[in-house]
């Protein structure tokens, strides 16, 4: 089953349970971007300028360096901000056949084609990522997640456990493990692993809309309202509460995932 924006119903649970973003809006799972690159927040905070002397700046850099991982990776980063996903795609392609042995271009690939739905060919790019760079716990992770979209939860929460041995309590990983609690169901487990993510140090904002959401999803409105207004601007409080609602309101991502699992369970 898809729903008016194209996506599967699993997918559509995704896009709002993982990431919904402090602007209210919803996204893709957090990839495993790590802080040398700009976020798609930072990029979307720019002024229209900075946006272009930035897509200038990034562009110019792996134009003249194709073959170089970081400038390669920050390009494609801002291109998966725009939602040019395919020319993301395409840059890190040419960046990992340049760079076979880098974990980081292999990672990056793997992300930019499991964010066009291009599953087999990301698991095959991750493992090979988890070859070279075998004490990477954000390879792991990855995995997790592209088995997850696969419709394979039970594979995809060895893969985060793997990630927990290397990086142990990391909110990352377990607010992933969480949501692949709530694509099959399991609210309470979800629920159980948020608020285990959520008291440790670097646990971003989407962990606790996460959370609030889940909590949510049960019925518990009231504490979902107050973890997900605690320590924002009003402003913010007011959009994490609007997505809150259209997540869970008839005929949103939700119920939409919840009766395409139900149609899915009976073939």
């Amino acid at each position: 089953m898809t729903n008016r924006t194209g996506l599967s119903g699993k997918a559509a649970l995704a896009l709002v349970i993982a990431a919904i973003a402090v602007s209210g809006c919803a996204s893709v799972r957090r990839p495993m971007t790590t802080a040398q690159y700009m976020s798609a927040e930072e990029i979307a905070s720019l002024s229209p300028s900075q946006r272009q002397m930035a897509r200038y700046r990034l562009e110019t850099a792996y134009l003249s360096r194709p073959g170089n991982v970081k400038s390669g990776i920050a390009w494609s980063e801002f291109l998966k901000a725009e939602g040019r996903y395919g020319e993301a795609n395409q840059v890190m392609r040419e960046v990992a056949a340049r760079n076979p042995d880098s974990g980081d271009a292999l990672l990056h690939y793997a992300e930019t084609q499991a964010a066009l739905g291009y599953y087999p060919d990301a698991l095959r790019t991750i493992r090979n990522a988890e070859n070279v760079a075998p004490r990477d716990w954000r390879t792991f992770s990855q995995e997790g997640l592209i088995l997850d979209q696969m419709g394979k939860p039970m594979e995809a929460r060895m893969r985060y456990r793997q990630a927990l041995t290397l990086s142990p309590k990391n909110p990352e990983v377990l607010s992933n493990m969480a949501v692949s609690y709530v694509l099959t169901h399991d609210l309470t487990t979800a629920e159980n692993y948020l608020r285990e993510a959520i008291v440790q140090r670097g646990a971003s904002p989407e962990v606790r809309i996460n959370l609030a959401l889940v909590l949510a999803l049960q019925g518990k409105q009231q504490e979902a309202e107050r973890v997900a207004t605690a320590g924002v601007s009003a402003e913010e409080a007011q959009q994490n509460l609007a997505a809150l609602q259209a997540a869970t309101a008839p005929g949103g991502a939700w119920e939409q995932f919840a009766v395409s699992a139900g149609q899915q369970s009976a073939m």
